[in-house]
């Protein structure tokens, strides 16, 4: 016999509820593989600013999202899912696959960049190339550590700029503030994932950061499976 506290119950019900509504279940599929600015998100699921922040409200009141000012810009702020409190009750809603040629990019090239390439290839077997908008001298070595930890070898890695890649990606993937609110010079679709720098943290905020964009690199791969 399977049981489930009444708390668990509740929540998910809560859940279901809020998901029912489907300008908040569009909300949702819209944050499954990237992070957005509110006005990026009303203008996707065609909703005014106000009706917006209504819909998030109601979300974030339930722990499907939360909201976090930009590490580059301040006056900008960014919406993320939660995907861990889904609990396996949506699957990310499919994309068109864009090609092989992913890559993804941070501004020191040093460690989040560097992470969420070697864990796309380690996910996917598919290549996966990563740069900076402002390479740093090495890559991190709490970030060559905390790989390690996982089965990823970033030992020999080094950081790069826009100006190495031979040809342009089929997918470019941010996976920090400043680089996304710089001017990137790829005309190909891209995404957004708002991970915090942790450069200025130690092993811990390195694990988190590594976990994080992990769980990521999962929903992006799965939601680019083919059909």
């Amino acid at each position: 016999m399977i049981t489930e506290s009444k708390s668990g119950i509740e929540r998910r019900a809560a859940v279901h509820r809020a998901l029912g509504e489907p300008t908040r279940l569009r909300i949702v599929d819209a944050l499954h593989v990237s992070d957005r600015s509110p006005k990026d998100l009303a203008d996707l699921v065609g909703v005014s600013t106000n009706l917006l922040a209504f819909h998030l409200n109601v979300l974030e009141d339930i722990g499907l999202v939360t909201r976090s000012p930009s590490q580059g810009d301040q006056r900008r702020r960014y919406v993320m899912l939660r995907a861990d409190r889904l609990a396996g009750t949506l699957a990310p809603p499919p994309l068109d696959h864009p090609g092989d040629g992913v890559l993804f990019v941070c501004t020191g090239n040093s460690a989040r960049s560097q992470l969420a390439a070697a864990l796309w290839h380690a996910r996917t077997g598919r290549p996966a190339l990563s740069a900076g908008t402002r390479p740093a001298p090495r890559v991190h070595p709490l970030a060559v550590e905390v790989a390690r930890s996982c089965g990823v070898d970033l030992e020999d890695a080094v950081p790069r700029g826009f100006d190495t890649l031979i040809e342009s990606p089929d997918l470019v993937v941010s996976v920090c503030d400043r680089a996304h609110e710089s001017a990137l010079p790829f005309e190909v679709p891209s995404l957004h994932w708002s991970v915090p720098d942790p450069a200025a943290g130690g092993h811990d905020d390195f694990l988190q950061t590594l976990e994080d964009i992990d769980g990521r690199v999962d929903r992006l791969a799965r939601a680019l499976a083919p059909a």
